[in-house]
């Protein structure tokens, strides 16, 4: 399996109308996948190997990571309530192993509210998926935040390059502000709950702030130790 550059996620299409009415759903426990970002993923159970090998072969390449909500872990086996705003992502890269599992790039589309479908026979859980799209309701404001944002950005990229010189945060060009704030959360926010509110937040002033208190913390703790140590 080729994998993209991990600073430069790879552009994928949006979720067409057909494949949102049916999208299969990966639940996790503390995996949140954002927009734009590119999650690796190893799929060895016979259900996700069912799900991995419909998609490839009927479609859609594509399909919804949702986080379970607490108290999965008695259920796990049958259908545990996963949280109803979930990240669409599409396959970008595959491969087979010879027994069977699957290796793929499952990159970041949008976020989605699920409701999911009654049962058809399939062993794996399928939804219909309504985009939910950013909401910019103070747009002056969000302007004026995008130095102090990506001046903090910058700050703890320095300080993990003292242990990490390859680190960047990859940002690209061109990108919204919505854009910035989910490219920021995936790179330097790792709690999975606080990801999983991000995904929630459809407000991009309000997103912007969040991202931007994750950070600040997150360079105390990396300045207190001395050091730059890993993000995730």
């Amino acid at each position: 399996m080729t994998t993209p550059d991990d600073d430069e996620p790879e552009e994928a299409a949006p979720l067409t109308a057909q494949e949102l009415a049916a999208l299969p759903v990966f639940p996790l426990p503390r995996v949140v996948l954002l927009p734009g970002a590119q999650l690796p993923l190893h799929l060895f159970e016979p259900r996700y190997r069912d799900m991995m090998r419909d998609c490839v072969e009927r479609g859609p390449m594509a399909f919804a990571v949702a986080m379970f909500e607490p108290g999965w872990e008695s259920d796990y086996e049958g259908c545990p309530a996963i949280r109803p705003i979930a990240g669409a992502g599409r396959i970008t890269d595959f491969r087979q192993r010879n027994d069977g599992r699957w290796d793929l790039m499952l990159v970041g589309v949008g976020r989605v509210r699920l409701t999911e479908l009654p049962e058809d026979g399939r062993s794996y859980r399928r939804a219909s998926a309504e985009p939910i799209e950013d909401r910019v309701s103070h747009p002056k404001v969000v302007q004026r935040m995008r130095p102090q944002v990506l001046a903090t950005a910058a700050s703890v990229a320095s300080v993990v390059r003292e242990e990490h010189p390859e680190f960047e945060l990859g940002l690209g060009e061109g990108l919204s502000a919505g854009e910035l704030a989910d490219r920021l959360a995936d790179r330097l926010v790792p709690d999975a709950e606080m990801r999983q509110h991000l995904l929630e937040t459809a407000d991009v002033k309000v997103r912007l702030h969040m991202v931007h208190d994750a950070m600040v913390e997150l360079l105390a703790q990396l300045r207190a130790r001395g050091m730059g140590g890993a993000l995730h």
